[in-house]
């Protein structure tokens, strides 16, 4: 029965791989054969091929095969994973026993741990890879975005279309209420101290392998820092052979994904009439009494209507170059490269530059000792454009003029000096937010090999960033309404160093048993500096913010520095028993200036254990089982959320009278609080590896729980005590989730049609176990003005729930229950009572989706490959802010073009429009939605060129495809993208700029 099964399983995944029969007519002669491993067991899959032809096949369920062959000196090749490849002479023979040979190398495959490397199969913790194929499938200026849908229990955001922006990461949820949730990342073995910022500088191309640590016993040695996962970023290094030079880039053109249905002149006249109707029922007024401004009169009569959002989004456009060469010889490797990435917004003054420049050098001194350096210079330069465009567009009356006469922006479109033209925002130095980055990244590292197995090395990453943001608003912008410009200069600098010195040993003991140690000592400081000043009046527009000095009105000035350290010892020990039983324990001791005297150091434990089922002798029979592990694992790990001078207490400037005169004095602000320390979290988790049919199908199981305790919250003080609040450890949380990941090669053909998928789907629980409040017993209870509820998650929606529309023969109900009329929202009564009040909201929902991942199909056919990448997140509630902006039917500015209630028109999904309500009473009701949705990410159809036809060019390697990304998606809700709900991203109309969608073709050439 396990046979039939097999047969059946393996006929649905390899069946439709081999290559089609001989040609009828030709003269063929049939050849025969097994393959097996070296201890005679069946290899399932293995596929054998004619050298030279299309012509093959694949081993069955007993690892036989039969192939028809006719050349005049028949060669096979027979492949299989794990397996040194074979190539056997036919002749006159016609049937063999071919026994296969571990490949070491395969066997070896490592992945980059803390601190070191791991045996792929050896590894006991929650650890994902992503390599640079992957990484690369998706055209994006950060590493960051590239890893979005392709990691289980990985949940990466979009920063939306604002060129430059980054994406928000969070690795199996949230934990901290009031601290960040951004994972550490650590590039080239150094640990950064600039969150997301940190790979924002990284050229994505030049990126070998990121391993994402999900779980506390991977990430417990990075101690105080680990508690929101960790991503270690490898950049690529160049390798003993010939040098090799590599070109890579692409062209696209961007638009976006969606723009939102506004009213129309027409449409936004009957709501205006609507809004000055005679209570709900009465009369409308004549227009001229409706339209006040001879503009829109002048509109209506025209039948002019005005598209302010199809005014300011125009297409964009986005390049990236990259030339790269690698090479060396036995003592000596390098790689270099140097990037180019350019993007031009949907908006015109809205784009980002960059340019990268990096040098990976590795030098073997005699036998003993080696050095090398990861050298990078990036300079960012961030056109950050104003955040009133798209606001302003979707709020102008559309019965307004856009332009002048003469062609010029008008800069009123109406009389109502509120609403400001969009595309005056758009003209030429008009509004300037200009953000440059430059900063240099230069690790070095020197490796002693000590003795067999014992190895020093001692790293040292300086870190230097800079960034100056300058701001000009000219007077004819919506932040001066015609005043006199205004400027401001912001100059920030960062200088860390991390330097670490490791010892690892490892040692083969009894034949079959591994031990692995590793010691680390380690300091890290980062000294931030920041000036600030900013000015009004400007004598002239034309010199920007470059000669703030000649401002009329010297505004705020400013300046800031803050300083901290780290020191820290940790000590790790692996050990694998005959390779199936695997142990791992680890301990970390960090010490911060951030903490006050006698509270410096904490410790972090982790440990892990493992065991490979499948190299049990009992299991061997089983040859279609490659690999089977169960692991476990328990860590604490910490949130580095304390500031720094946190514990300290501090002033603040204050200003009173003295003696009828204005004074400037100081006042209390923090008080002093010696126990703070750092959030701590411990994670259990436990997870199940399998790889089956010569990893044609391979996957994993993981089931996690965090608690985090100590999480920092303001605890309220009366007001006696001269402070209004006191940071204290008081608050925990906890996270429940489980994680499922799928690869399947389902056809698998070198010389016809191959179809391998990938798939990964996350979903986890978030719930606050203890808050600063408490009752007179001491409990922990819900604090309802910060929405916070015990077991609950950390953000959720607390509100009335709207169930439709007063309607006309609602009018005593609606005065009784809530003194409204017929067309106002109605409420839910939730105790009963007859009457809305406080006590009848309710838990709405929240932002934790209940599962999210991704789907990836990769197609390839001899040179052609196609891939598409399906990413998905389900079961959220969002609070739309986009919605609250631009739904309010006052009537005033534009509205959303909505089903509104009116006397004629009795729906339940929205309320009749009222001048004398700027929002609808409860308006927040209407901002609820499903934030459900499925986005086709990317598509990417490739061609490589033979080899043959490439190398007659000069090259060795020829690649180009064309490419699609955000080109379609699917939800509950009109938005410009319902990603971009997240709480971390602000929604609020005056500052969302579109998603984009991009149409590119490029090109990979090595030569």
């Amino acid at each position: 029965m396990q046979k039939l099964f097999l047969l059946l399983l393996l006929s649905g995944l390899t069946g439709m791989s081999a290559a089609s029969g001989p040609p009828i007519g030709s003269d063929w002669f049939p050849v025969t054969g097994t393959v097996t491993d070296e201890s005679g067991m069946p290899l399932i899959g293995a596929t054998v091929l004619e050298e030279g032809t299309t012509n093959g096949t694949v081993t069955d369920i007993d690892g036989t095969f039969s192939i028809d062959v006719q050349t005049d000196d028949p060669h096979l090749v027979i492949t299989y994973t794990g397996y040194e490849s074979q190539i056997v002479q036919v002749g006159n023979v016609t049937e063999f026993e071919i026994v296969m040979t571990e490949d070491a190398e395969t066997l070896e495959e490592v992945v980059v741990v803390g601190y070191g490397i791991q045996k792929k199969r050896d590894v006991t913790g929650a650890i994902a890879t992503l390599g640079a194929e992957e990484l690369q499938k998706i055209a994006t200026p950060s590493g960051a975005a590239a890893m979005q849908g392709q990691v289980s229990g990985v949940d990466i955001i979009s920063g939306g279309g604002r060129p430059g922006a980054n994406p928000t990461i969070r690795i199996r949820g949230r934990r901290s209420i009031s601290a960040s949730n951004d994972p550490l990342f650590v590039i080239d073995g150094i640990p950064q101290t600039s969150g997301t910022n940190a790979i924002a500088d990284i050229n994505p191309q030049d990126i070998e392998s990121m391993e994402i640590l999900k779980d506390a016993a991977a990430t417990a040695v990075y101690g105080s820092r680990g508690s929101n996962g960790v991503v270690i970023v490898t950049t690529k290094r160049g390798s003993a052979g010939r040098t090799i030079v590599s070109y890579d880039g692409y062209y696209g053109s961007t638009s976006a994904l969606n723009t939102v249905d506004m009213m129309n002149g027409a449409e936004f006249a009957a709501m205006k009439r609507e809004s000055q109707r005679e209570g709900w029922n009465g009369a409308i007024p004549a227009d001229e009494e409706v339209f006040q401004d001879p503009t829109e009169l002048e509109s209506i009569a025209a039948g002019r209507s005005t598209d302010f959002q199809d005014l300011v989004i125009n297409n964009g456009w986005q390049t990236n170059h990259q030339l790269g060469v690698r090479g060396g010889n036995e003592n000596t490797q390098f790689n270099m490269s140097l990037g180019y990435f350019d993007e031009q917004g949907i908006l015109s003054n809205m784009d980002f530059r960059r340019l990268t420049a990096r040098v990976n050098l590795d030098q073997n001194i005699g036998s003993i000792f080696q050095a090398g350096i990861s050298f990078t210079v990036s300079n960012s330069v961030q056109n950050f454009g104003s955040d009133a465009t798209i606001g302003e567009a979707l709020a102008n009356n559309p019965l307004g003029v856009p332009y002048n006469e003469d062609g010029s922006v008008r800069f009123l479109p109406t009389n109502d000096g509120i609403r400001t033209n969009p595309l005056a925002e758009l003209v030429p130095n008009a509004y300037i937010d200009e953000r440059r980055v430059t900063r240099i990244f230069a690790p070095i590292y020197v490796k002693a090999d000590l003795l067999p197995g014992l190895v020093f090395t001692t790293n040292f990453g300086p870190d230097i960033r800079y960034f100056r943001q300058g701001e000009f608003r000219a007077s004819e912008t919506n932040d001066n309404r015609g005043g006199p410009a205004d400027a401001e200069v912001g100059n920030n600098q960062d200088f860390g160093y991390t330097w670490e010195n490791i010892l690892n040993f490892n040692r083969t003991i009894g034949g079959n048993d591994e031990l692995g140690l590793t010691f680390l000592q380690s300091i890290q400081s980062l000294r931030y500096e920041r000036a600030y000043a900013s000015v009004l009046n400007l004598p002239y527009e034309q010199q920007l913010f470059y000669n703030i000095g000649t401002a009329e009105v010297k505004g705020n000035l400013a300046s800031d520095l803050r300083e901290w350290k780290l020191a820290s010892f940790m000590g790790r020990a692996n050990y694998s028993i005959d390779g199936k039983y695997l142990f791992q324990a680890s301990l970390r001791a960090d010490g911060s200036s951030r903490l006050a005297e006698g509270n410096k150091w904490n410790y972090f434990p982790g440990v892990s254990i493992g065991w490979r089922i499948g190299a049990e002798p009992f299991m061997q029979n089983l040859s279609w089982l490659n690999d089977f592990k169960i692991r476990a694992s328990y860590g604490e790990v910490g949130n580095t959320a304390v500031d720094p001078y946190s514990t300290q207490g501090a002033l603040q400037r204050t200003v009173y009278a003295w003696g009828g005169d204005p004074a400037f004095g100081f006042a209390l602000r923090d008080i002093p609080n010696d126990q703070l320390s750092w959030e701590t979290s411990r994670t259990f988790n436990a997870g199940i590896d399998l790889d089956v049919l010569n990893g044609r199908i391979n996957g994993s199981i993981e089931v996690y729980r965090t608690n985090t305790e100590n999480i920092l919250l303001a605890r309220n003080l009366p007001p006696t005590s001269g402070y209004s609040s006191i940071l204290q450890n008081v608050g925990s949380t906890r996270t429940t989730g489980a994680e499922f990941v799928l690869g399947a090669g389902i056809l698998q053909n070198p010389t016809g049609l191959s179809w391998d998928l990938d798939f990964n789907i996350s979903g986890y629980r978030e719930e606050i176990i203890e808050l600063a409040l408490v009752n007179d017993e001491g409990t922990p209870i819900d604090d309802i003005g910060n929405q916070w509820f015990i077991g609950q998650p950390l953000n959720v929606f607390y509100d009335y729930r709207k169930i439709g529309i007063y309607q006309s023969n609602e009018v005593e109900l609606a005065d009784a229950r809530e003194n409204k009329v017929p067309g106002e929202i109605k409420l839910e009564d939730i105790d009963g009572d007859g009457e809305i009040t406080p006590a009848d909201r309710v838990i709405l929902g929240s932002d934790v989706p209940d599962f999210f991942g991704g789907i990836t199909n990769r197609f390839s056919y001899r040179g052609i490959d196609l891939s598409f990448f399906l990413f998905f997140r389900q079961g959220q509630m969002i609070q739309s802010r986009f919605h609250e902006g631009n739904n309010s039917l006052f009537a005033r500015y534009n509205n959303l073009d909505v089903d509104y209630w009116t006397v004629d028109n009795p729906t339940n999904a929205n309320p009749r429009p009222n001048e004398n309500q700027e929002f609808p009473r409860n308006g927040s009701t209407l901002t609820y939605f499903d934030g459900s949705f499925v986005k086709l990410r990317n598509v990417q159809l490739g061609y490589n060129l033979p080899d043959n036809l490439v190398q007659r060019i000069g090259l060795s390697r020829l690649r180009v495809y064309v490419s699609g990304q955000n080109l379609w998606y699917s939800a509950a809700f009109d938005s410009y993208d319902p990603e971009l709900q997240d709480p971390a991203i602000r929604e609020n109309g005056e500052d969302l700029i579109p998603s984009t969608k991009i149409f590119m073709g490029g090109l990979r050439a090595t030569f």
